[in-house]
């Protein structure tokens, strides 16, 4: 699946997941999560995009592991099911300002979009202009899917986000 940055707004959010679907008759929801499912935890409220009203605030009431990858999440105040089915493939934001930190070596999907990609000789291979989410490995998508490249360490040796940009493995150069 592909994820989406928001455009307008100044990117001031971004996309954390998406509601699949509504989950029981109580106003539960079910979340395909785009950051990691510990880093949920420490959300207490999230925004969905209303049409006129532009990003509206939630705060959540519960939220719990559902399977290997999803998320059940419930909002104050929505306590049955026709309250909540409107938010069928809502997808989740949060402020920017609220992404919860990352380690060194991670990096969050909507920071790469936009870095110029680069060999170890200096060639530019073109622009991140999205991500591929895939098993067993995510996709670079570059110029709009004139290359993919696997996010692995063996083909993507460096990410400089101050610089604006990523060196991927000599090899690439020549595709």
């Amino acid at each position: 699946m592909e994820r989406e940055s928001v455009g307008n707004e100044e990117n001031q959010y971004v996309v954390i997941g998406k509601v699949l679907d509504t989950y029981g008759l109580r106003g539960d929801l079910k979340v395909e999560p785009y950051l990691d499912p510990k880093h949920w935890q420490k959300i207490k409220r999230v925004f969905l995009k209303h049409k006129q009203k532009g990003y509206v605030p939630f705060n959540i009431a519960m939220l719990r592991p559902h399977g290997n990858r999803m998320l059940i999440m419930h909002f104050e105040g929505y306590d049955s099911l026709p309250q909540v089915e409107g938010f069928r493939g809502a997808k989740v934001f949060l402020p920017k300002e609220e992404i919860p930190k990352r380690k060194k070596d991670e990096y969050y999907y909507f920071e790469l979009e936009g870095l110029e990609v680069f060999s170890q000789s200096g060639k530019f291979l073109g622009k991140i202009t999205g991500i591929v989410e895939q098993k067993p490995y995510d996709l670079l998508e570059i110029d709009n899917g004139k290359l993919y490249i696997p996010f692995v360490k063996a083909l993507v040796k460096e990410v400089k986000l101050e610089e604006g940009k990523v060196i991927v493995d000599e090899s690439l150069s020549e595709l």
